[in-house]
Parts: C-alpha cells; sequence; structure tokens
C-alpha cells in the first residue's frame, strides 16, 4: 500500500489478502469489479481483524449508497469505537451516489479517522478518477475482477483444499462449464456438493452432475464425446439441451478445448508408437474411463483436423466474447468445422 505521487494503484485480490494477513489496515478501501464473491471475502476479512465479535453490534455500520446519506456515512467514520481499537463502515454500491455526493465522500480521505476503516464498494471495472487521486498509504483500492476461464480450475481446487477436499480433474472442468465463471454460483454449487457426498472428501464427475441436475445423456462431456466420434446430429441435440439448461457457451468451448488438447496428445502418442492405455493415462494424466474413449476418437482426426481445431474454437471464443453473433449460431458453426472439415 505505498503511496505514490498523484495516484492509488490498484492492488490485486491475493496482493490484498497478503497484506490483511498480515494485519496491515488501510483507513479506507475501495473494492471495484463485477466479482462481488471476492469483495464479500474482503469486508468479512477486513472485519474479522478489525472488530471483536463481541462488539460487532456496536461498531460496525452498514450502508448501501442508493438510500444512504453521505453526512450520515461521514459522521459514523469520525466516531469513536466502543469497547474497541476500531469502527468498520461499509458503504456498497457507491457507483450509486450522485457526482456531489462522491466528492463530499472522499473529501474524508484527505482526513481519515485513525480509528475507522471505511470500506467502498462498486460494481465498476475501474474506479473514477475522484476515487483514486487522493494518493494515500491510508487508502487502498483493489481490483475485484472476473476471473479469467483459466484460473477457475485452480481457484476451485484451492477452495476446497481450504476445507480438506480433493476434487477430480474431469469433475473440476464439468463444473466450470456447467455452472460458469462466477465464483458466488461456483460456491453455491461446491457447498451443495459437500453435503452431498458427505463423509467422502474426493469430489468426482458423478456427484458434479448428480448436484447439477445435469443427465448423463445431456451433458458436455457426452458433448465432446459426440465431437469425438463425429456425431454431428447428436452433438447437435446436446448443445440445443444444453442451451436450453443456460449452460455457459464459453465454458463449453472450454471443455471442447481440453478434449482437442487431449486427443491431440494422443494423436502424437500414435505416431510415436504408443499404443496401451498406461502410456496414453500418463500423458495424458486422465482416468481409464476417458482415455479408452479418446483412444478410439483420435483415430478419427487427421493431424492436419486436429490442429485446425484449435483455430476454430480460439475463433468461436472471439466471437462469443465479442457478440459478433448469437452464441447457438457460433457454437452450431464451431461444431460443425470441427465435426465436418
Amino acid at each position: 500500500m505505498a503511496e505514490t505521487k498523484d495516484k492509488i494503484k490498484a492492488l490485486s485480490y491475493n496482493d490484498a489478502l497478503v497484506q490483511l494477513k498480515k494485519g496491515a489496515l488501510a483507513r479506507v478501501y475501495i473494492l471495484f469489479g463485477e466479482e462481488k464473491y471476492l469483495q464479500d471475502d474482503l469486508i468479512y476479512r477486513i472485519i474479522k481483524i478489525s472488530i471483536n465479535p463481541a462488539m460487532k453490534d456496536f461498531n460496525l455500520d452498514v450502508f448501501y449508497a442508493s438510500e444512504a446519506d453521505v453526512e450520515k456515512i461521514i459522521n459514523a467514520a469520525r466516531s469513536f469505537p466502543m469497547m474497541d481499537e476500531r469502527r468498520v463502515i461499509i458503504v456498497k454500491d457507491i457507483q450509486e451516489f450522485k457526482p456531489t455526493e462522491l466528492k463530499h465522500l472522499t473529501n474524508y480521505f484527505q482526513n481519515t479517522s485513525s480509528s475507522s476503516c471505511m470500506v467502498l464498494t462498486t460494481n465498476q471495472k475501474k474506479t473514477s478518477g475522484r476515487l483514486t487521486s487522493q494518493a494515500s498509504a491510508q487508502i487502498a483500492a483493489i481490483d475485484c475482477r472476473a476471473f479469467y476461464d483459466n484460473e477457475i480450475p485452480g481457484w476451485i481446487e484451492n477452495y476446497l483444499k481450504t476445507k480438506n477436499l480433493e476434487i477430480e480433474s474431469q469433475a473440476i472442468y464439468l463444473m466450470q462449464a456447467q455452472t460458469g465463471n462466477s465464483l458466488l454460483n461456483l460456491v453455491n454449487e461446491l457447498e451443495k456438493i459437500l453435503i452431498n457426498i458427505h463423509p467422502r472428501t474426493k469430489i468426482t464427475v458423478a456427484d458434479i452432475q448428480s448436484v447439477t441436475s445435469v443427465s448423463k445423456q445431456f451433458n458436455v462431456f457426452e458433448l465432446c464425446n459426440a465431437v469425438g466420434d463425429k456425431n454431428f446430429a447428436r452433438t447437435l441435440a446436446i448443445l440445443n439441451k444444453l442451451l436450453q439448461q443456460g449452460d455457459s457457451a464459453t465454458g463449453i468451448i472450454i471443455q471442447l478445448t481440453r478434449h482437442f488438447v487431449h486427443l491431440m496428445k494422443i494423436s502424437e502418442g500414435y505416431r510415436q508408437g504408443k499404443r496401451s492405455v498406461n502410456e496414453f493415462m500418463k500423458i495424458t494424466g486422465l482416468t481409464y474411463y476417458f482415455v479408452n474413449d479418446m483412444m478410439r476418437q483420435a483415430k478419427n482426426f487427421s493431424i492436419e483436423q486436429l490442429r485446425n481445431s484449435f483455430e476454430f474454437l480460439a475463433e468461436a471464443d472471439l466471437h462469443l466474447k465479442t457478440g459478433y453473433q448469437k452464441s447457438e449460431m457460433v457454437m452450431e458453426l464451431l461444431l460443425y468445422k470441427l465435426i465436418r472439415r
């Protein structure tokens, strides 16, 4: 939380965790970004290290910008804590403030209370100049952006490790494909699974399918298998069902990409003279159940077709993220290219 000349430099979520674990508290936090779960997690941690639980009712104030009076917020921040070292003032959704209200609030930044910690949240992807221009070692802006696709699997594993639990790698991919990248949604689904599997400590693909209410006939793994088998009619039927159920098109592309990566590894293995299931299990890191099907499917594609598949997948992903076409059209065209070309 070093001081800069004219503008506060935003911390990443992970950097903020490091600071908080050290007990280093700023007087003002600005939590910005789309990922509400990260904001709520930081708020929980800040409260935990700031206030004695027995005095929480007296030293914690929560305001919503859409209905709060800025003067009351500032008065709360300047009030002394009751029988504790610090007060915490949470102000949510500050993007709802009028410019004059926001300016009045930021004036507080110039003379903050040493016995208060104010936490401001906004769903905006970037903070406005008036928020971050008050350079001070006592003010911290934290970027709570949505996680990228490739960050989700690691986050799921780490979340479960904190609960002394494990998860199969394929179960991670299915969870992401069916639930999407919202951490709040992922946590809700994972908590349901944890209740169902108790006292077991490892989550399987079957557990994910059970809780997310996806039948074996219509899940993203069966879609990948249909593509691998070059069964275009079945592929379209599964795709339509998944999209109707609200599955993320981006999540489906993630799993298809992983599937083709494994097909490529197996195809290269064949060229090197490898033939046994055990050899391909080592190459891919997959279980016998998945490898057996993929060994058969890899023979349906030439090396050139497999290489072209990654271009098709990247192109479709770009179209989904830029809104160039409707997701149904993007996905149907992608499947056509993967199977027919």
